[in-house]
């Protein structure tokens, strides 16, 4: 809850029609017990009449809630807030001190030709001094004098009554801001959110502004009112109007007239650098400053703003403002000193004596705050500007501006229907009044003025298009959505027009992106729209209810149907009925017969039995009546006779206990007696009296127990005589109790005064061991601070070793990501140009193969041809010769066929045996160097366990236990790199000469899974996560150096490969060049 310019000015004064304050109202309505504790003297019987500052309404002002009822309601909301007990009385007392310095009242008194204020009513004066605990004389003296120091030497100077009305009043404004901050603060304090910061929450706040007022005569209170409005209207415009003109001006639409709320020039007037808040405050802090020569500068400093006023009727103090709402004019009296509202030292010093808390030092702050030295010798105008009103205000105003800036703003504008304040009544002429005030009129005149409605030309089309068949001589499809768009909503909103302040308008425009409508010009599409709709849903409807109504006739035939089957059903049940319940009535008549029969039978049977019986028992009860009535006179004369048994004991007993009660007393009276005696001679310890009372109450006590065990007795026991020899013993027993008991207690009355001796000792015992156990616990309490304060060192040291090995090994694992990256990287480049030397050998060696092919062939055809010229030129004998060449050519293709064999298997096996042996000694290296990163890893954690093992951080051991669990999962994920690889090894199929491709594919695609996995991991934040991506990132660089591995052996066994074919087909060409020599020979 924060305060903004609270009206304090309301205390003392009130324009015709306003109240002050409920509370000073609910103080006169409470309870009678409420107000002597409060103040007996001063509220007892008082009313609104009886105080200066209330006289002028009454309590019905606050529509009853002044009522002793509604009391407890304000004072227990008041103890929700921590405002109770001893505070509470404070707060009331406090403003009952208010409420008191208004019946202060001042007579003028005329000395030496001058005016000087003095006291009128002594009473009240009295009564504000002993509600305040400060003497009369102090308050006469601070009211109507004050103290000035000049060059050292202090003077007294007597003020006039208005100065001393001033100050008075002053007095109770400043008191009641005090009181109404306290509260505040108590509010503050008791809903703000516990044991987190309050930035960490999110809040909704409600902001009560400031109505815009306008009275008969504005005052320095009306000026800021309306200030904050204008601030306010200011935010309201950016807010919704700014984003609107901005928009149009980006669309290339017609901005509406801004200037109708704008207000950026009153602002300049208010807050400008040689604005009205600049001129009073420069007024204030200079010497002599006046109101008049204060609106004199504003008015011609300020004189070429339109938004000045210049009335030449205007009064010198008088200046007008014209507000967005209305022009005010203002009466400039009085600004000088409510901006600069300043309480009187004296006044000052006389509170803060006061005898009530809350006075006395919310004013001892007050007096702190001013006394407080100033940097520098000299004032800054900053300095001396700051502590005015006016500044203080619109520093708040900046800081709730800034509030409202980082928060969702929404506005809500409240109308008062009248005056009156009476319900079910509307002043019309007051209403429109707060409505231009607010500004809403202007804004629904903007609203008018701009298009609240838009779509986009895609929305447009997408939602009427269908709509253009109502326009047969109309084409659409021209290819520009905008023109199709636009040409569309004309014909929809053909005459339709808009009345605007230049006349009538069309109800849309067009801008670049979407199409703007007027007030309800969109409402009219979306009624043809809806119109459209509504025509096909009727037939829709019309259709649906034959249909239903088909159905319905069709279920109510069927139903008809069943209907009359059950009709039926039930008249032929009926029938049957009626027929069984005839022969069942003929059954019970002649059943009733038959059964009337046998009951006369019965009848005549049970009288006679009946008969019998009595006759029988008749006998035997006169027999029994006799023998009862003798017992009966038995009973009362053996109850006599133990009646008059009974009572000749119970008079035994009674003489028995008067006797025994008189020997009692005549012991009481002795005893007395002997009190007496003793008390004449020397004091009688109060405590043996009691105790003796205590004795006697005991002994009677036990008396009354005993006459219960003897009347028992004397009924148990059948010999009376035994009884009294019993009942004598005991009153002898008692006599001897009693004098034991009188013995008992002259004992105990020595034993106590020991005990007590010994108390007093045993409490000077207790007091030194106290005294030397609060040494000890001191003594103690040192200890365990000078070691509270060495383990915080050790466990700080230990925080900083740990972080710095945190940092280590995070920097050692950001390096270690980096070289794997750069590897990776290095080792992608290098698979790449494998590849390509790869692909490139085997472009030449397919080119080799295929010229050595042509060459063959070529070669085999001049044999051929070459063989035929011969046969044909040879003669006869030389056939043999021609056999033996064909064979030998025959030996030599069979020779050529068998190496073009020999060389795919070569190369197979050759291949095979290569590459499995280069990717068996990769895999078996990456593993010994993971285990030495492993092993490496390991040490290092044993090594920080060592150094941290006197720190004992759960902490630290949870950071260690998930790196060694990180290590774990890498050397899992590598082991089952290496099998994976150890399963290609074994499947030689995929490294055949025509099966590489196919192998280095599914490395590269083993890589691109890594990779995925290893993107995967670098999004997870623990420290687990970063392990399992180093893990990764080895099984990755593994992977990669197997991939380097094998495509460079495979390289190798191709340039291998390739070199065998050329030599053995080198080899073939000598063959034949040797062979085809030796047929040329």
């Amino acid at each position: 809850c924060i305060t903004y310019l609270l009206e304090k000015s309301r205390v003392v004064s009130m324009s015709e029609g306003e109240r002050t304050f409920h509370i000073f109202y609910q103080m006169l309505g409470m309870s009678d017990d409420e107000k002597r504790d409060i103040w007996e003297e001063g509220l007892m019987g008082a009313g609104t009449s009886d105080f200066s500052y209330l006289s002028k309404t009454s309590s019905d002002a606050i529509d009853g809630l002044a009522s002793p009822e509604n009391w407890p309601e304000t004072r227990e909301a008041l103890s929700v807030f921590g405002i109770h007990g001893d505070k509470f009385m404070n707060v009331m007392r406090s403003l009952c001190v208010i409420l008191q310095l208004g019946n202060i009242t001042f007579d003028v008194e005329t000395i030496d030709g001058e005016e000087r204020a003095m006291l009128s009513a002594r009473d009240e004066r009295d009564k504000l001094s002993s509600l305040m605990g400060v003497s009369a004389a102090e308050i006469e003296a601070a009211l109507t004098k004050r103290i000035m120091s000049t060059r050292g030497e202090e003077f007294t100077i007597f003020v006039n009554d208005s100065g001393a009305r001033d100050g008075r009043d002053a007095l109770a404004k400043e008191i009641y801001a005090r009181i109404f901050d306290l509260l505040v603060a108590a509010c503050n304090e008791s809903t703000e959110p516990k044991g987190a910061p309050t930035n960490q929450y999110g809040t909704i706040s409600l902001l009560d502004i400031f109505g815009f007022e306008s009275f008969k005569v504005n005052k320095f209170e009306q000026l800021c009112i309306n200030y904050c409005n204008e601030r306010l209207q200011q935010k309201y415009v950016l807010d919704n109007f700014e984003a609107i003109k901005s928009e149009y001006e980006d669309e290339g639409i017609n901005v509406f007239d801004f200037s109708l709320v704008d207000n950026s020039q009153v602002m300049q007037l208010l807050e400008g650098k040689l604005g009205l808040i600049t001129q009073l405050n420069e007024e204030c802090v200079r010497k002599n400053g006046s109101d008049e020569n204060f609106v004199y500068k504003f008015k011609v400093v300020n004189s070429d703003s339109n938004r000045m006023i210049q009335d030449h009727l205007h009064r010198p103090y008088e200046f007008g403002i014209r507000h967005y709402a209305a022009p005010i004019k203002y009466d400039g009296r009085m600004f000088i000193e409510r901006n600069l509202d300043k309480i009187p030292t004296d006044l000052l010093k006389c509170v803060m004596v006061s005898s009530n808390p809350l006075i006395r030092e919310e004013f001892q702050q007050l007096s702190k705050k001013m006394d407080a030295p100033k940097s520098g010798g000299l004032k800054k105008r900053s300095e001396a500007t700051k502590h005015l009103v006016i500044t203080k205000f619109k520093q708040q105003l900046t800081s709730l501006m800034s509030l409202i800036e980082t928060s969702r703003t929404r506005y809500i504008r409240c109308v008062k229907p009248n005056k009156q304040m009476s319900p079910g009544m509307m002043d019309h002429a007051h209403t429109v009044s707060q409505l231009e005030s607010a500004g809403l009129v202007t804004a629904i005149v903007i609203s008018r003025e701009s298009f609240p409605n838009r779509l986009t030309y895609e929305l447009i089309m997408e939602r009427f298009r269908f709509l253009a068949f109502k326009f047969p001589d109309s084409d659409l499809n021209s290819g520009d959505i905008k023109v199709d768009s636009k040409m569309l909503i004309g014909l929809l909103l053909a005459g339709v027009m808009h009345d605007s302040h230049i006349g009538r308008v069309e109800a849309f425009t067009c801008g670049k992106t979407s199409i703007y409508f007027r007030t309800g010009a969109l409402e009219r599409l979306e009624t043809i729209r809806q119109d459209y709709y509504a025509e096909r849903a009727i037939q829709l409807q019309a259709w649906y209810r034959s249909l239903v109504a088909r159905q319905q006739f069709s279920t109510l035939k069927q139903g008809m149907i069943l209907l009359q089957c059950e009709v039926r059903c039930r008249q032929a049940y009926v029938a049957f009925t009626r027929k069984v319940r005839s022969a069942v009535t003929v059954q019970c008549f002649v059943r009733e017969c038959l059964a009337v029969k046998e009951l006369s039978r019965r009848r005549m049977n049970h009288a006679s039995t009946v008969i019998q019986t009595r006759w029988r028992g008749m006998k035997p009860r006169e027999q029994f009546i006799t023998v009862r009535k003798a017992a009966v006179r038995l009973q009362c004369f053996n109850r006599m006779v133990l009646g008059k048994k009974e009572a000749a004991l119970k008079k035994k007993e009674r003489d028995e206990h008067q006797t025994i009660n008189k020997r009692m007393s005549v012991i009481q009276q002795t005893f007395d007696d002997a009190t007496t005696i003793q008390g004449t001679v020397f004091s009688v310890d109060e405590g043996l009296l009691d105790e003796v009372e205590t004795m006697f109450e005991f002994l009677r006590k036990e008396i009354v127990i005993l006459r219960k065990k003897n009347t028992k007795l004397k009924k148990d026991l059948a010999d009376a005589e035994t009884d009294k020899r019993e009942i004598f013993n005991h009153a002898s027993g008692v006599d001897h109790a009693f004098s034991l008991s009188k013995i008992r207690n002259e004992q105990m009355s020595k034993t106590n005064m020991a005990l007590l001796d010994d108390n007093n000792k045993r409490r000077k015992e207790v007091t030194n061991l106290k005294n030397e156990l609060k040494t000890q616990q001191q003594a103690h309490e040192l200890q365990l601070q000078e070691m509270r304060a060495e383990f915080e060192l050790s466990l700080r040291n230990r925080e900083i070793e740990l972080n710095t090995i945190q940092q280590t090994l995070h920097s050692s694992a950001a390096l270690h990501k980096r070289e794997v990256e750069a590897v990776h990287d290095e080792a992608e480049r290098k698979q790449e140009e494998h590849f390509s030397q790869i692909s490139r050998l085997r472009e030449e060696i397919k080119n080799t193969q295929d010229s050595h092919q042509d060459y063959l062939s070529k070669l085999m055809g001049v044999l051929e041809t070459t063989q035929e010229s011969r046969r044909n030129l040879m003669p006869p004998s030389g056939e043999m010769i021609l056999r033996r060449k064909d064979d030998e050519i025959a030996e030599l293709r069979e020779e050529i066929a068998r190496l073009s064999q020999s060389d795919c298997n070569g190369e197979d096996e050759s291949t095979k045996k290569e590459a499995t042996k280069s990717m068996k000694y990769i895999v078996k290296k990456n593993r010994e160097n993971r285990k030495a990163h492993v092993q490496s890893l390991m040490s290092l954690a044993s090594q920080i366990e060592e150094t941290l093992a006197s720190g004992d951080s759960a902490q630290t051991q949870q950071f260690l236990n998930l790196m060694k669990e990180a290590i774990q999962v890498g050397e899992k994920s590598n082991s089952k790199m290496d099998r994976e690889t150890v399963n290609m090894i074994d499947n030689t199929a995929l490294y055949t000469q025509n099966g590489v491709a196919n192998a280095d594919a599914a490395l590269i695609a083993e890589n691109e899974k890594l990779r995925r996995k290893l993107e995967k991991k670098r999004d997870r934040k623990s420290f687990r996560s970063e392990e399992d991506s180093s893990s990764i990132l080895d099984g990755v660089e593994t992977t990669d150096s197997v991939g380097r591995g094998m495509s460079s052996k495979g390289m190798g066994i191709e340039r291998q490969t390739g070199s065998k074919k050329l030599g053995k087909k080198i080899g073939v060409r000598n063959n034949l060049g040797r062979k085809f020599g030796r047929d040329k020979t």
